[in-house]
C-alpha cells in the first residue's frame, strides 16, 4: 500500500506541469497508481511495433533476424536475434549525432519517464505526405490545449503507423528514389528544446525529419542538444492530447548510438 500511495503522489505531482488549471485540477484529472492500473482505472497502451524480419527499414538499416536455438522438445525454447540499433521502434541517443554526447546507456533514467503530449496531424499528413509540423502549428495546438510542459515527450501522430505492415507505403519512396513522409520543422524543434525544455520527440514515421530532407538537420539539432528521439511508434490513435505518461525502455547497449525500445503510455480511463 505504501508503494501504491507513493506512485500515486509522484504521478500526480508530475501532472501539475502538464494540465492547465493548477494543482487541484491536475490532481483530480490525473492521479494514478499501480493499483489504478490493476483495477482498470488506468490503462497501459503499448506504443511499440513487433520486431519482425519484414519490419520497414530506413536506408542503410539492418533487418531483424530471429534464429532458433532450442525448442520445447529440447527442454526449453530459446532463440538468438540480430538487428541494427535503429531497427523497429527505437531510441536515438544524443551520441548518434555528436562525439562525446551520451550514449543510450548514459541517458538519465529520469529522462525516460515523461509526461506525454500527443499532437494529431493525421489530416494534414494525408493531404501532404511531405507535411512539416511548423511553429505556427505548435502555437495553434498550444492555444487549444495549453503550453507544452517541461520534461515532456512530444509525439506527432501522422497516421503513418497504420502503414507499418506495408513497407513500401510506410517509406513511400517516389520514382526518383526520394522518401515521402511527414516530420518536424527544425525551427519547431529549436523552440521545443529551448523554450519548453522537452525530454525528446516521438513520431510514427521512420524519422523526425521529413522523408524528403536532404540532410537530417532536425536530428542534429535535437540530439546535439542532449535530447533523444523515438521513431516508428504505434497505436497513437489511442492517446489523448495530454494527461498521460510515457515510459521509454530502450535496450541498455553499452556505448550504443541507439537501441530498440519498448514504449508504454499510462492513460487514465
Amino acid at each position: 500500500m505504501r508503494w501504491a500511495r507513493r506512485s500515486r503522489i509522484l504521478v500526480a505531482a508530475a501532472a501539475l506541469l502538464c494540465l492547465p488549471g493548477g494543482p487541484a485540477r491536475a490532481a483530480k484529472l490525473f492521479s494514478v497508481s499501480l493499483e489504478d492500473v490493476a483495477n482498470g482505472r488506468a490503462q497501459v497502451i503499448d506504443l511499440t511495433h513487433d520486431l519482425e524480419q519484414s519490419s520497414p527499414l530506413s536506408p542503410g538499416g539492418t533487418p531483424f533476424i530471429l534464429k532458433p536455438l532450442t525448442r520445447i522438445a529440447d527442454g526449453s525454447y530459446m532463440n538468438s536475434f540480430s538487428c541494427g540499433e535503429h531497427t523497429g521502434t527505437h531510441l536515438d541517443a544524443p551520441a548518434h549525432f555528436g562525439r562525446g554526447l551520451p550514449t543510450v546507456d548514459e541517458i538519465a533514467p529520469v529522462r525516460l519517464v515523461s509526461q506525454g503530449i500527443l499532437i494529431d496531424v493525421r489530416a494534414r499528413s494525408a493531404a501532404n505526405p511531405d507535411y512539416l509540423f511548423s511553429l505556427p502549428d505548435l502555437m495553434g495546438w498550444e492555444k487549444a490545449n495549453g503550453r507544452v510542459p517541461p520534461r515532456s515527450l512530444v509525439i506527432l501522430n501522422t497516421g503513418w503507423h497504420q502503414r507499418w505492415e506495408n513497407a513500401d507505403r510506410y517509406l513511400n519512396r517516389g520514382e526518383n528514389g526520394v522518401l515521402h513522409f511527414p516530420g518536424f520543422a527544425v525551427e519547431t524543434i529549436k523552440i521545443l528544446m529551448k523554450e519548453r525544455d522537452i525530454n525528446g520527440l516521438g513520431i510514427d514515421t521512420a524519422s523526425i525529419d521529413p522523408g524528403g530532407s536532404a540532410a537530417p538537420e532536425g536530428h542534429r539539432v535535437l540530439l546535439t542538444g542532449g535530447r533523444y528521439v523515438i521513431e516508428n511508434l504505434d497505436n497513437l490513435d489511442l492517446l489523448p492530447a495530454r494527461g498521460f505518461s510515457v515510459i521509454v525502455a530502450p535496450m541498455k547497449i553499452s556505448r550504443g548510438s541507439g537501441a530498440p525500445a519498448r514504449v508504454l503510455a499510462i492513460v487514465p480511463r
